[in-house]
């Protein structure tokens, strides 16, 4: 679905260096999201993403007003125009702690 909302990502370009930007998703859907960043980063990257994604759309299993997931970077291509990257992710469940009662 093609729709502009505000995305945090936090990840390590293709030298190492931490980075964190706020952008904007060119489209988005229960998969994965596809935006702008003028990090420099390469497929196969894992990127932090927060964003205001509509609870119907999240895969967690107690919606959140912001959902927290990790992107698998699938495609990055460069936009000459605006010097920036448009990047597309699939969605990976962030993985919590699970405890089990001992026996």
């Amino acid at each position: 679905m093609e729709v502009k909302i505000p995305i945090r990502v936090k990840g390590a370009d293709i030298w190492g260096n931490r980075f964190e930007e706020i952008t904007r998703s060119v489209n988005v859907s229960s998969d994965g999201a596809c935006f702008v960043l003028k990090s420099n980063i390469k497929p196969g990257s894992i990127l932090e993403l927060s964003l205001p994604l509509p609870r119907h759309m999240q895969r967690s299993v107690v919606p959140k007003a912001v959902y927290k997931t990790v992107g698998f970077v699938t495609r990055v291509e460069f936009a000459k125009k605006s010097q920036t990257l448009r990047v597309a992710v699939k969605f990976r469940p962030v993985r919590s702690k699970r405890y089990r009662a001992e026996s």
